[in-house]
C-alpha cells in the first residue's frame, strides 16, 4: 500500500501562514497577538480578511488583503522542500511503473468516515496516492478564469496543472456537494487539465451509498490510461 500524507510525511509546511501574518502585520508595524492569531488561524481568508481589516484598521480592501496574502505564501511555498526519502521513494514508484494518483480534496476529506476509504481503493489498484499541497509548490502563479482567491481553490488548481508535466500522474477530486463554489472550481480543473490532455476524475462522497459505484469510476480511469498509454506508444513507434 502507498499512501501519501501532506505535513509531516511529505513536506514541512506547517507555520507557513503563521509567518505570512507576521510578516504582513510587520510590514505595517503591528504586532502579532495571541488575540489575532484566534481571529484568523480557524477560518477561510474571506472572513480571516474582514477580521484582519477591522482588528487592524487598515484601509486596503479585503481583496487587496487576500492578494497580498496569496502572493507571501506563494512565495513560502516555494521554498518548502520534501522531507529526507520522499524523492527516492517516489523515484522507486516510478521505476516499479506504479501510476502515481493525485487526491485531491478539502482538509477534512481526510477522514475515514468522510472519504469511505477511497485512497485504499485506489492503491489496492496499485497505484500511489498523494495530496495536492504535496506538488502544488512545484507551480508558479499562473492566471486562471475564475477568481482564485482561496488556499484550498490555489492547491487544487496548480496541482492539476503540474500533473500535466508528468506523464505518470493524474488527478482524482473528491466533492461533497455539487453546487456553490464546488461546482466552479471542479469546471476550472476540468479545463486545467483537459487542456494538458488529462483526464478529469471527480467522486461525489456525500452521494456514495456503497463504494460499488466507485470501484466502476476507478477501474473505468485505470482503463482508459491504459488505453492512453498504449495509443502514445504505437505513436512512438510509428514515428
Amino acid at each position: 500500500m502507498l499512501l501519501f500524507d501532506m505535513d509531516g510525511t511529505l513536506i514541512d509546511s506547517n507555520g507557513v501562514w503563521k509567518n505570512v501574518d507576521r510578516e504582513f502585520l510587520a510590514r505595517r508595524g503591528i504586532a502579532y497577538t495571541h488575540a489575532y492569531y484566534e481571529g484568523v488561524a480557524h477560518t477561510i481568508l474571506p472572513l480571516a480578511a474582514k477580521f484582519t481589516k477591522e482588528y487592524c484598521r487598515l484601509t486596503e480592501s479585503c481583496e487587496e488583503i487576500i492578494a497580498e496574502w496569496m502572493e507571501m505564501a506563494r512565495d513560502a511555498y516555494a521554498h518548502v522542500t520534501v522531507k529526507p526519502g520522499v524523492r527516492a521513494y517516489l523515484k522507486q514508484c516510478r521505476a516499479e511503473g506504479r501510476r502515481i494518483i493525485v487526491l485531491a480534496g478539502r482538509p477534512y476529506h481526510v477522514d475515514p468516515e468522510v472519504n469511505h476509504g477511497i485512497d485504499t481503493l485506489i492503491t489496492r489498484a496499485g497505484a500511489a496516492v498523494i495530496t495536492e499541497d504535496s506538488i502544488s509548490n512545484r507551480e508558479e502563479k499562473f492566471p486562471t478564469t475564475v477568481l482564485n482567491q482561496w488556499t484550498y481553490h490555489a492547491r487544487l488548481y496548480a496541482a492539476a496543472r503540474y500533473c500535466c508535466t508528468q506523464r505518470d500522474m493524474d488527478l482524482v477530486q473528491l466533492v461533497s456537494f455539487g453546487c456553490g463554489v464546488d461546482a466552479i472550481t471542479s469546471d476550472e480543473t476540468r479545463e486545467i487539465l483537459q487542456a494538458g490532455g488529462k483526464l478529469y476524475t471527480q467522486l461525489k462522497i456525500d452521494e456514495i451509498t456503497n463504494l460499488g459505484a466507485v470501484r466502476i469510476r476507478l477501474r473505468s480511469l485505470f482503463a482508459a490510461l491504459d488505453e492512453q498509454d498504449e495509443a502514445r506508444e504505437t505513436a512512438r513507434k510509428e514515428a
